[in-house]
């Protein structure tokens, strides 16, 4: 038996356990330990600036049809945009969401191809298995030109970086996700053919739930602003999707000439001349 196979069985069991204690888990689960995660004060003040920023991006937006995925029981996210069809997805039932109009896994969307003009993922992707899954099948969802609109925690920040020490001591939900950059995201809204329109970023404080001191820290929020600093404890991604939809060319026939490089002579005729008889010569004639 070979060194690497005698240890695999160490590595494998050591991966195993860093996935347990965290990994990001399934989707339901999540839900159900979320549930309540968005009335303590860090969380209140931290989806406030979520919603404007929000609120800026679908004001530019049109169409028919508006999907909204959240993972948090917030209620109404795009209550400002001026598309007339809104309904949104979940895999819970939530009484706080009455919006929601049917369950479904994030992964295997119950839609048609094409369907929806914009999609908003509320913190769909870091909280999910597999996230490149959950952004491909948003994009078979969306029509050429539509957008989609992605909401996530930002890891390169003052939150990001209590993520990582509270994950040393808390087995909580809200702190197993996923590390999505900026940069990583963008780089798979590029694979599906999405170009990004825009990014923004907010949310400077540091994650400190009590409203005392997160209020005596505001201005870290006014120079982060300015400054447009990209350490925001959120980011807010618009992309549009440039598939181009295939237009069938009308032929000129007006041009169309089948004739064109033939060469017309006299015309012949179909059957051959007649063969001349020859008289034939007989013994006895003419003596």
């Amino acid at each position: 038996m070979s060194m690497l196979s005698l240890s695999g069985k160490p590595i494998s069991r050591w991966r195993r356990w860093l996935l347990s204690r965290f990994g990001v888990l399934p989707m339901a689960e999540t839900l159900a330990e979320l549930e309540g995660e968005s009335d303590t004060p860090l969380a209140q003040l931290l989806f406030e600036y979520e919603r404007q920023a929000i609120d800026e991006a679908l004001g530019c937006l049109f169409g028919y049809h508006l999907l909204e995925a959240s993972v948090f029981d917030l209620a109404d996210l795009t209550a400002s945009s001026t598309i007339n069809h809104k309904f949104s997805l979940s895999l819970r039932d939530n009484t706080k969401r009455q919006q929601v109009q049917g369950l479904a896994e994030f992964d295997q969307l119950p839609l048609a191809e094409q369907c929806l003009d914009v999609a908003l993922l509320h913190h769909v992707l870091e909280f999910s298995e597999n996230p490149h899954q959950v952004l491909r099948e948003v994009s078979r969802t969306i029509i050429p030109r539509g957008h989609v609109v992605i909401v996530g925690f930002n890891p390169l920040s003052l939150s990001g970086l209590g993520q990582s020490i509270a994950q040393l001591f808390s087995r909580k939900c809200i702190w197993r996700r996923h590390r999505l950059r900026v940069g990583r995201v963008l780089d798979w809204l590029r694979l599906l053919d999405f170009e990004p329109v825009s990014l923004q970023q907010g949310f400077y404080r540091p994650p400190i739930n009590h409203p005392w001191a997160l209020k005596k820290m505001g201005g870290l929020e006014k120079l982060g602003r300015k400054l447009k600093l990209p350490f925001g404890g959120f980011y807010v991604i618009v992309a549009r999707k440039e598939v181009s939809a295939m237009i069938p060319i009308k032929p000129k026939w007006d041009r169309f000439n089948p004739m064109a490089g033939l060469v017309i002579g006299k015309p012949t005729s179909r059957l051959p001349e007649p063969v001349r008889q020859q008289p034939l010569n007989r013994k006895g004639q003419d003596k």
